[in-house]
């Protein structure tokens, strides 16, 4: 089946390595993993061979680092075919796209 390796594994994996690389977010300095459950919302459907999947069509979550970074990745897999990051400040105002 086509993308059945889930959504995280494959789309908000590229986001969750540009965190490893840029934002200091390792296995041993991850505080917490807080999941926005208003945003978040996961479906099961038939595959084109008609066995069913159960995955997120929306995820949303926020790392916290032992060194006081937070960051948080959101993915929708209905969203349209655009990509882009989004860099706000502690009042949750954007600063950067």
């Amino acid at each position: 089946e086509r993308n059945a390796e889930g959504m995280l594994k494959n789309m908000a994996i590229h986001e969750l390595a540009l965190l490893v690389s840029f934002y200091d977010v390792s296995v041993e300095n991850i505080e917490s993993v807080e999941a926005d459950k208003e945003f978040s919302s996961m479906q099961t459907l038939p595959g084109p061979s008609g066995k069913e999947f159960t995955d997120f069509d929306k995820i949303k979550f926020t790392i916290k680092t032992k060194t006081g970074k937070e960051v948080s990745v959101a993915a929708d897999r209905c969203g349209g075919t655009d990509s882009y990051a989004t860099v706000t400040d502690t009042d949750g105002e954007e600063v950067f796209r």
